[in-house]
């Protein structure tokens, strides 16, 4: 396992790539989708140089170029620990963030969306989750982000094909070592869910004790009833009107169970569609923040936790990026900038949490 993944850019610059070239093969792994891409970037890692395999014009090219690798995570103050975990076999990345003198303020689990994307940001600093994750550590908590099988260093895979009861596996293993691990011994221990991670959040939450459950973005409601309202309120403020509407979603529950979405696979959403969120929530005896974006346009301020304490944070859509309003959200939306206010919301209520329970 290489130690932060490897630059594909870098790789294919020094091979000489040009507009229009194809990469066949990488690493002696063929390349053709971005899961065998991912695959064969890991292989990569292990040595300092990669045969490339291209297509141009027609015409098979074999070029040797050396490796590239990302940088790593740094946080002044703190120790950024590149580690593993074993889920069924397989070596999972794990990050660990920890101060580099005294206890942590708490312990946080970090539990990712629903994309099959790495929670590695050393080559993207500026993301808005690196942003709070980072101001987070900065003020002593103990972080923690395991990426999922198939993506960023971790082995196994495609992400894509896994299914829900795969990736509830992984947090259930991710909490189980944060229960273990020394460095968060007598620490209060917190989830934080974004998204479907907020979900896996309240399902965790309802076995094991944890002391507190922060999600962002995230739906109380069935799955299926989630994403359908999901898109008409975003069909209806794009100005679409209602009829087409309702043609768009007259079919769309039998899609995403027969065909997948959002890059997961039908099982995915057909376990996801069966969980009884409600009865999860019921379940969970610690005490919880529910903070929804102004412009997050995927879930509705009725679908929040019963008996959470619910914060609206100003500008942020749901891949918590900022925006100054309404249009700039629904155009540019995946390209808001990080904004720190959610930093200190969070660590007040993490605080109170430390203070109540101690």
């Amino acid at each position: 396992m290489t130690i932060a993944g490897v630059a594909a850019g870098g790789i294919a610059a020094a091979a000489g790539l040009a507009a229009g070239d194809r990469i066949e093969r990488l690493a002696g792994l063929p390349v053709r989708s971005l899961a065998e891409l991912g695959a064969a970037l890991r292989r990569a890692g292990a040595a300092d140089e990669v045969e490339a395999v291209l297509v141009r014009g027609g015409a098979a090219l074999s070029r040797t170029a050396p490796v590239r690798r990302c940088p790593v995570e740094t946080i002044a103050g703190q120790e950024v620990g590149y580690e593993t975990i074993e889920v069924g076999g397989v070596r999972l990345r794990r990050i660990v963030t920890h101060p580099e003198a005294g206890a942590p303020l708490a312990a946080m689990l970090v539990l990712q969306g629903i994309a099959c994307e790495s929670i590695d940001h050393g080559a993207d600093a500026d993301a808005p989750l690196a942003g709070l994750v980072h101001g987070w550590a900065a003020a002593g908590v103990m972080t923690v982000r395991v990426d999922r099988p198939g993506v960023g260093d971790s082995e196994g895979g495609p992400c894509g094909e896994a299914d829900f009861a795969a990736d509830l596996a992984v947090h259930r293993a991710a909490l189980e070592a944060l229960e273990t691990d020394r460095r968060a011994a007598g620490v209060r221990r917190i989830l934080f869910g974004h998204s479907v991670g907020g979900m896996a959040a309240a399902l965790l939450a309802a076995e094991r004790p944890v002391d507190g459950v922060i999600v962002y973005g995230t739906s109380t409601a069935s799955w299926l009833d989630c994403v359908v309202a999901s898109t008409r309120r975003q069909l209806a403020l794009r100005g679409v009107a209602a009829a087409e509407i309702d043609r768009h979603v007259a079919a769309l529950r039998g899609r995403i169970l027969d065909e997948g979405l959002s890059g997961r696979s039908a099982a995915y959403h057909r376990q996801l569609a069966a969980v009884d969120l409600a009865a999860a929530w019921a379940k969970v005896a610690a005490p919880v923040l529910a903070l929804l974006g102004e412009h997050d346009w995927v879930v509705g301020e009725d679908e929040q936790p019963p008996g959470a304490a619910v914060a609206k944070v100003p500008g942020l859509d749901h891949l918590l990026g900022w925006h100054p309003d309404r249009e700039s959200s629904l155009s540019r939306y995946g390209s808001g900038v990080f904004d720190p206010a959610i930093v200190t919301r969070t660590l007040d209520w993490i605080g109170a949490v430390v203070r109540s329970r101690a």
